[in-house]
């Protein structure tokens, strides 16, 4: 969706416009289950965060600012949301075999790879994988990274390269 028809939505929804909100809900939540569930590894516990995210940003919409994009805004917030869920629940990193980031319609052969990736990722620090996913499965730029994150453009780079190459070491070593 273009940035002036959601710049557009965004004003009518902080004049009141309900119906305005729920098409900026309807762009993304699944977007948003989908990284937040990159993140917490649980279905129900996404769910919530992905409710949490738009409750939040609904209340706090009048705080959006107009240069930045909204998406990133969005996705600032359900990293933020997503990581005080896991700190308030004291959820450890277990890889759950039913919870797939990369899901595919391809042959016996590709789907073999895409294990292999998807366990390579599980093992993944939290901060390796939110990045890989961000860059790789969300195609952010890293100016728009660093915005969500709040780190800066470099931290970034160097987060990205170390993920990769332990990505790569894993892959290779299987």
């Amino acid at each position: 969706m273009d940035q002036d028809i959601i710049h557009n939505l965004i004003r009518k929804s902080l004049n009141g416009d309900l119906k305005s909100f729920e098409v900026l809900i309807d762009e993304y939540q699944d977007q948003i289950f989908r990284l937040t569930l990159g993140i917490v590894k649980n279905h129900a516990m996404s769910q919530e965060i992905t409710q949490d995210v738009f409750v939040k940003s609904w209340k706090y919409l009048h705080k959006y600012d107009f240069k930045y994009n909204f998406k990133s805004w969005l996705y600032k917030i359900a990293v933020n949301e997503s990581l005080n869920t896991l700190k308030k629940t004291r959820v450890f990193e277990e890889y759950d075999e039913n919870i797939h980031v990369i899901e595919s319609d391809t042959d016996e052969i590709d789907t073999l790879k895409l294990n292999k990736l998807n366990l390579a990722l599980a093992k993944l620090s939290q901060d390796q994988r939110i990045i890989i996913q961000l860059k790789h499965f969300e195609n952010f730029t890293y100016k728009e990274i660093s915005q969500i994150l709040d780190v800066s453009e470099k931290t970034v780079k160097s987060r990205l390269y170390s993920a990769r190459m332990v990505l790569r070491n894993d892959i290779k070593d299987n």
